[in-house]
């Protein structure tokens, strides 16, 4: 049966309308951890719900924590248990979701006396997590049984709780290791060190500022070994804790503005942001994209037309490289060429990102030059529109593959909505479209009433 697919329907219009993105998947997981670590009952506010963040749920309540889930209001409440974990033998699955797999693996290894069954989906058999079982088993955390291939899932963990005090962590294929060991270690019962160079640092930051709000300063580190104290989280006086939202998400939106121009508020953005992805908007920004920050709002407008830009740029993503996706996908309108760098650990994640990028543009009939860690993209939108007039003519459009990971499915949607025909017919369809609960449910709702909205 052919999977499905959606088609996209382009934009005639600048953009004139006000949006609420979602909160911040990889904060609301953090922050859940962090919550059942705390000292009694909190409300997260702002959270989100999707796929990822639901495992997270699910899999602290099956070892016994009381949470509550208030889908309307965006808010979550649950009840920490001052590092206790009520259940000692639990099987969880973790999906494809990197942050819950790797912070309840460090989560699971307080325990003391505990036999935990771990799987997740086909995709994170192959996923990295050697790093973070190592740096577990060093510090007497867990020893583990591997059911398929050794250092990945599925696995049996039997856990001890942290009785040493130093371990030497590679982080280098994903700083999620880092940061699941940095979350819990604090409960841990004692001062410990990690030795962990060539970790990529913003996503540490992100954990490090999630922690401040729960009671616990910035972790010491000093060239690559992290100093960390034994400390009690606490709940906010407040009794609440505030997600940030999703600026992964917002790089579509900013993607989204530059390709159509008009204006575009984006709603409850703080003006001290903790995710690196906000640097996204710097590089549209060389395209003539205007991001104003008004009362904690990003009004955004563009102050030229997209025209092919004959400038060769050069564009290093590591410390963002969740949205190097975006760029990408809308290269063919707003460059002639790209090289786009920093990227080599993506091959690591949801599907091997930098491959599977490669393999659409050039579906699209872009040229491409693939490295270990870059893309070089010279565009070609002559080959594109003969190609998306090819399907017309066939009755069909040009179709892009998702490999069950959401971010290719919201780039490409993003390059869907110009109107390459100039008829405002739809001539690009996303495959399995639903990928996008992973880490933004409504996301073709949205991008339709945003189209919508446009046109009044």
């Amino acid at each position: 049966m052919e999977e499905e697919s959606l088609m996209i329907r382009p934009f005639k219009k600048p953009l004139k309308s006000t949006l609420k993105l979602p909160g911040s998947k990889s904060i609301t997981n953090r922050a859940l951890i962090l919550g059942a670590l705390a000292n009694g009952p909190i409300v997260l506010e702002g959270a989100l719900f999707s796929r990822d963040t639901l495992i997270m749920i699910e899999a602290l309540k099956a070892l016994g924590f009381e949470v509550e889930e208030n889908h309307a209001d965006s808010k979550l409440r649950i009840v920490g248990l001052s590092s206790r974990i009520p259940n000692k033998m639990a099987s969880i699955h973790v999906g494809n979701a990197g942050t819950a797999a790797r912070f309840l693996t460090a989560f699971l290894g307080l325990q003391k006396g505990g036999t935990y069954e771990l799987d997740g989906d086909p995709q994170m058999y192959d996923r990295p997590i050697q790093g973070l079982l190592d740096a577990l088993e060093t510090l007497g955390a867990a020893k583990f049984i591997f059911h398929k291939k050794p250092g990945h899932f599925p696995f049996r963990m039997t856990t001890n709780g942290i009785s040493r005090n130093f371990a030497q962590v590679d982080a280098s294929a994903s700083s999620q290791i880092l940061s699941a060991l940095l979350l819990v270690l604090p409960s841990a019962g004692a001062d410990l060190k990690l030795h962990c160079p060539n970790v990529r640092p913003a996503y540490v930051s992100v954990t490090e500022a999630t922690k401040k709000g729960f009671g616990i300063q910035t972790t010491h580190e000093d060239s690559g070994t992290y100093f960390i104290k034994s400390e009690a989280y606490k709940t906010p006086e407040t009794g609440t804790y505030v997600i940030e939202p999703d600026l992964s998400a917002a790089s579509y939106f900013l993607a989204l503005s530059l390709l159509h121009g008009g204006q575009l508020d984006i709603q409850n953005i703080p003006k001290e942001l903790i995710q690196g992805d906000a640097q996204f908007a710097n590089i549209l920004k060389q395209h003539g994209l205007i991001v104003d920050s008004i009362n904690q709002n990003w009004r955004v407008q563009r102050n030229r037309k997209p025209n092919v830009s004959s400038i060769h740029r050069e564009l290093n993503f590591n410390l963002f490289s969740d949205t190097f996706l975006t760029y990408a996908a809308i290269t063919p309108i707003i460059n002639e060429t790209a090289l786009i760098t920093g990227i080599g650990h993506t091959r690591l994640q949801e599907t091997d990102r930098v491959a599977a990028m490669a393999k659409e543009l050039k579906k699209l009939g872009q040229q491409v030059k693939e490295t270990e860690s870059s893309l070089e993209i010279t565009s070609d939108i002559t080959a594109l529109k003969s190609l998306a007039q090819e399907a017309r003519a066939s009755n069909t459009t040009i179709k892009i593959d998702t490999y069950e990971d959401h971010r290719f499915a919201m780039s490409f949607a993003i390059l869907g909505t110009y109107d390459l025909l100039e008829d405002g017919k739809p001539w690009l369809s996303i495959k399995d479209p639903n990928c996008c609960g992973k880490t933004f449910p409504d996301f073709f709702k949205t991008l339709e009433l945003l189209r919508n909205e446009s046109e009044r």
